[in-house]
């Protein structure tokens, strides 16, 4: 779930061997390798990875009112809650099965919450239950601010209108193998 390669380019800038890999065949990077982890499981390269950096797609980002989000069709995004919690569970329990002893796992993520109260929340502590029942031990979480020019005045208005407050952080937590 390479995105827009922001990760790679880091990675390659302070002189790390990286891999990225992505469901959407979009991308014209060629750093960036198709791979859908839902349906192939975790690449083979992860057997060695000391670090993996896993930026999954926001739950609830694929309803009809936010493809504009740039998430294609197939992604975990559009699972109805359950299920993509499920898709969590399995992935994160065979990353872990597969990694060197002391491998380390970065998972970021947000809070979802459904402002209309018909759909229960995922927030950070699920996710956190999640990995720790795959067996990573979480040594430590760190919050995310998301970059302020993110929030452009259309979206400010659209929160203001619908008088709810706008998430404006995201979560890492590092856990260890």
């Amino acid at each position: 779930m390479a995105g827009s390669g922001t990760t790679i380019d880091v990675c390659l800038a302070m002189g790390r061997k990286c891999y990225g890999y992505d469901i959407d065949t979009r991308h014209e990077r060629p750093d960036i390798m198709v791979h859908d982890l839902a349906v192939d499981g975790p690449p083979d390269r992860f057997k060695k990875a000391d670090l993996i950096f896993w930026d999954p797609p926001y739950f609830s980002k694929m309803d009809a009112e936010n493809k504009e989000d740039g998430y294609v069709d197939g992604s975990v995004s559009g699972l109805p809650r359950d299920e993509y919690l499920a898709f969590f569970e399995k992935s994160l329990s065979t990353i872990h099965a597969i990694t060197k002893k002391g491998a380390k796992l970065a998972f970021l993520m947000s809070d979802w919450d459904d402002d209309t109260g018909e759909r229960e929340g995922i927030f950070i502590w699920n996710y956190l239950d999640i990995i720790r029942q795959a067996g990573w031990e979480p040594i430590r979480h760190i919050q995310v601010p998301l970059p302020t020019q993110q929030v452009h005045a259309d979206i400010v208005n659209k929160f203001r209108v619908s008088r709810r407050l706008e998430q404006l952080e995201r979560y890492l937590i590092i856990g260890v193998k």
